[in-house]
């Protein structure tokens, strides 16, 4: 993290990927060479987890209708075991609806966890875009809408040692990440 006129920032790498077996090898690479799993983030359609990552992940409520604040979605399936070596780990809560591919699902560790924090307290209801365009350049944010409205899943990876960024993005791009991109982004929800 950096601190820039008192903003905390935070450095996050993003890869599309457009089938779960690579993005289940890029995580098991990543958690291997060191990254936790309180660093990875995915960013999903709700259809795509259940198709995709259903071996991980269980759904946790049918209803998405919230005044409260993010509604958990799916839940590891290993969170009360040992083997955390073969989990993509964290819950994936309600961040909006897109397009046909209806809800949208996020892990706390999206763009550092300022996705959920601009929620605060409220489902996002429309494009997941339209908020990532607060955090992000419009353009980045219109790029991954249009990424989760295809079905497929992102990887965030918050980067915590800059030395290791090049690192992270090499690994993302050999294990068939596609347009691996790195985003500096305002802990807080806000544009850098």
């Amino acid at each position: 993290m950096n601190d820039t006129d008192n903003k905390k920032t935070v450095r996050e790498a993003v890869a599309v990927f457009l089938d779960p077996q690579s993005l289940k090898s890029a995580i098991g690479v990543l958690l291997a060479s060191g990254v936790s799993r309180e660093q990875i983030g995915l960013l999903a359609s709700e259809h795509s987890v259940r198709e995709s990552l259903g071996d991980f992940y269980a759904h946790t409520n049918n209803t998405h209708d919230s005044t409260e604040g993010p509604v958990t979605a799916f839940v590891d399936k290993n969170s009360n075991s040992q083997q955390q070596q073969d989990s993509l780990g964290g819950s994936l809560f309600f961040v909006g609806t897109t397009g046909a591919m209806g809800a949208v699902v996020a892990s706390s560790a999206v763009f550092g966890g300022a996705l959920l924090a601009a929620l605060s307290g409220v489902v996002a209801i429309g494009a997941v875009g339209a908020m990532a365009g607060k955090i992000i350049h419009q353009s980045d944010a219109d790029y991954l809408q249009q990424q989760v409205d295809e079905g497929h899943i992102l990887l965030f990876v918050t980067i915590t040692e800059p030395q290791r960024e090049q690192e992270i993005v090499d690994l993302l791009t050999r294990h068939e990440g596609q347009n691996v991109k790195v985003h500096e982004v305002n802990a807080r929800g806000e544009k850098v």
